[in-house]
């Protein structure tokens, strides 16, 4: 993030300084704020009329914030009575301004509109309210630290510049919805074939509330990925948490604002861009935490990964919250929180090039220790596949997914037999069981994977596929042919009859999750490729299965309302492309925030999901390298390389995942028969790394924290030394054989 020196538009503050505070208001016409008239406008008797009843102010910034005076009468039955003096006032947004008596001042931050509520006590101890809306419009030029020295920038009226000046906006996308405690922000924007070092920009933010621009020149954008030869020719600016504020909160929950760039290649002329993008801002900040896959990599190879988290909207960096110290498990990825965040199962692997399912073992971890609660090994590990807990995390779902009739926990004497397919297994989610029970699922042949369970812990959804597993290995992590299956949870470990609710028929529907409401689910969609009869088809030497779920670059995500009947919803907006001409992005792993909000009348949710499209110019996934597209490789987003060594190098033209973001109108969704898309274009999340593949990004109601140790803090902690104290390691470790606290 980098500091913003603001500089006052002199003219614009010489003109509100020399004037009273813009008021578009009634003008004291006697008819007060809705709190106090009727429906025809009149003011009954005991009601309290507000003068003025609608008023706008203009902020400049780094001027004199602007001051409105506010009267109050009191409509009794024989005469009207000033009582402004005699009344109380309070805002309903108190970040927009303070009242002083009846005076409101705005404050400088941002602008925006508020309620003002009135009340006065008659005499006879009646309370009578009147309201009025007070609507802060903001102004304002800024400059970028690059540009303290260049001349003002030329205003609207200067004549156009020559040809090839102008630029194109490339980020934000057109149309987006954004939270209020996004926090930051990045535009991004590609230079005309004419500017030069001497191009000056204005960043401009525009709407009937809005008019901030930014001066600057071009900061280049560096595409991370350094493997690209070509450089991406394109600008960046950050809005800094200042800015941001100054521009989002004034804006919450109004009307788009207008993104565009101006161009001066002499100070005289000034060219607008050839594209312009809009930017909504909802009305409620986001509530909640953020759990993803980090896979990291080294020059040529994949070096593991682990999971990370990020509590939305406040200034805390990510931080790890995965076990760390483990010597057999040094990849950490696919993970599924409990909802309340304070369990986290998770599957531990080596840093082989694959994905294969013989040497990957899932144990339970207490987020706020970040210790394992039962697993200590690969032996002793639960078997691989797809999990979810309940609301309280007092039972947890896991998949079959290796096939096996059996799974240990506890040691070589703790085992449970089962059936080999159409089961899940049931845990207990604090103090798991050495023989757990399972839940016969559907008809034998079946394999039942990757389930999600209800808020209410009234159903449970999951997916049926046709096939799973490729070149002779047994898993779950591929599937084929996926339909979606819900069965009811009638409580005390049973379930009730298993119903189809959405068929396939050879296209393929996985990573189902259920909105906070149960009203909704989110899942991806893969349309078939070919036909039936080759459902299961792969390409052994690049390693793909058109139909496959895994990493999937047609996946796209889909919105199934419960309601019986109602049809399946491709999000075209949150996609990036209409189902008339998809683009291959991979969309995968959707999953919904954890509360229900509201925009301009409808109930708002958000969804996140990884996607290999492309972040403005910062992380280019389609472009050639060294004359090839690119593809998706390990770690972890490619089909498994079956018997891949350790280390195997990357090739060049390897994608960079990323987690997205978009808005889902939930009640145009339930009126989708009508309605059209739901959804709203999607943005980067800014506080992820986008050096890292990011995947498999989940949500909790609540992020916690660590607390302090019990033995206040003298145990040794993962990758210690404990050779000198080998009964020193911190619970759920032990002093392996190289001497460090770890997992043996």
């Amino acid at each position: 993030m980098r500091a913003l020196k603001l500089i006052l538009a002199t003219m614009a503050l010489s003109l509100i300084a020399a004037m009273p505070a813009c008021s578009c208001s009634n003008n004291g016409n006697g008819k007060g704020g809705d709190g106090g008239t009727g429906g025809d406008g009149s003011v009954p008797v005991g009601g309290l009329i507000v003068t003025p009843a609608d008023v706008t102010l203009d902020l400049v910034s780094m001027g004199a914030p602007p001051t409105q005076a506010f009267t109050a009468v009191y409509h009794g039955a024989k005469k009207d009575e000033d009582v402004t003096t005699s009344s109380m006032y309070s805002l309903v947004d108190t970040s927009l301004g303070v009242m002083n008596a009846n005076v409101f001042t705005a404050g400088t931050a941002h602008g925006g509109t508020t309620t003002l509520v009135v009340t006065y006590m008659t005499p006879d101890g009646q309370s009578a309210t009147g309201q009025a809306t007070i609507h802060v419009r903001v102004h304002g030029t800024f400059t970028g630290p690059d540009c303290a020295g260049c001349t003002p920038f030329p205003p609207d009226s200067a004549p156009m510049c020559a040809a090839g000046v102008a630029a194109q906006v490339v980020y934000p996308t057109d149309g987006v919805l954004l939270p209020p405690n996004l926090n930051q922000l990045e535009v991004q924007y590609v230079p005309g074939t004419g500017a030069d070092a001497n191009t000056i920009y204005e960043i401009d933010f525009e709407n009937a509330a809005t008019d901030a621009r930014i001066e600057t020149k071009c900061t280049p954008a560096i595409d991370v990925n350094l493997k690209h030869s070509q450089t991406p020719g394109g600008c960046l600016f950050d809005l800094d948490q200042t800015l941001w504020t100054f521009i989002a909160d004034s804006n919450k929950g109004g009307d788009p604002v207008v993104v565009s760039v101006r161009a001066t290649s002499n100070g005289m002329c000034a060219s607008p861009s050839v594209n312009t993008m809009k930017m909504a801002v909802a009305e409620q900040d986001i509530q909640g935490g953020i759990y993803y896959w980090k896979s990291t990599t080294a020059p040529g190879a994949g070096v593991g990964g682990a999971i990370w988290r990020k509590s939305f909207g406040d200034t805390m960096p990510e931080e790890q919250i995965s076990p760390m110290g483990l010597s057999n498990f040094t990849c950490l990825g696919c993970h599924f929180m409990s909802r309340d965040g304070t369990r986290m199962l998770v599957s531990g692997d080596d840093n082989d090039s694959d994905d294969e399912y013989t040497d990957v073992a899932m144990g339970e971890v207490d987020v706020a220790s970040k210790k394992f609660i039962n697993m200590v090994g690969y032996v002793d590990g639960q078997a691989p596949g797809f999990q979810t807990f309940n609301s309280d995390h007092s039972l947890y779902l896991s998949s079959n997914g290796n096939g096996s009739n059996q799974s240990t926990i506890g040691g070589a004497g703790g085992s449970t037999t089962s059936p080999t397919s159409n089961v899940f297994w049931q845990w207990n989610g604090d103090t798991t069981p050495a023989t757990p029970p399972f839940v016969t699922v559907g008809n034998a042949g079946e394999e039942p994977t990757m389930p999600d369970w209800s808020i209410d812990d009234k159903s449970v959804v999951y997916v049926v596929p046709t096939a799973t597993g490729w070149s002779g290995r047994k898993d779950d992590a591929h599937v084929f042919g996926g339909s979606l299956w819900t069965m009811p949870y009638t409580g005390n470990g049973m379930f009730g009859a298993p119903v189809q609710l959405l068929p396939s028929s050879g296209d393929n529907n996985y990573y189902p999750g259920y909105s906070p409401d149960g009203k909704f689910i989110v899942y991806n969609h893969v349309p078939l490729q070919g036909t039936a009869a080759n459902l299961t088809q792969c390409d052994t030497v690049n390693h793909m299965c058109p139909n496959d779920s895994f990493s999937n670059p047609k996946a796209r995500v889909f919105v199934l309302p419960t309601a019986a009947g109602a049809p399946p919803i491709d999000c075209e907006n949150a996609n990036g492309s209409p189902a008339s001409a998809p683009v291959d992005v991979s969309n995968s792993w959707p999953r919904w925030s954890p509360f229900i909000q509201t925009y301009k009348g409808s109930s708002l949710l958000w969804v996140t999901f990884s996607s290999t499209r492309d972040y403005g110019v910062r992380v280019r996934n389609h472009v050639q390298v060294s004359g090839a597209n690119q593809v998706q490789c390990y770690p972890p987003d490619s089909a498994e390389a079956p018997g891949a060594s350790h280390g195997t190098q990357f090739p060049d033209n390897c994608q960079q995942p990323q987690i997205w973001m978009a808005a889902i109108d939930l009640t145009k969704a339930g009126e989708f028969q009508t309605a059209g898309d739901p959804s709203y274009p999607a943005f980067w999340l800014p506080f992820q790394d986008m050096t890292t593949h990011n995947h498999t990004a989940q949500w909790t109601s609540a992020v916690v924290n660590t607390p302090p140790p019990p033995d206040g803090g003298a145990c040794i902690d993962g990758g210690g030394d404990c050779t000198a104290n080998v009964n020193g390691c911190c619970a759920g470790l032990t002093c392996t054989a190289a001497g460090k606290c770890g997992i043996p």
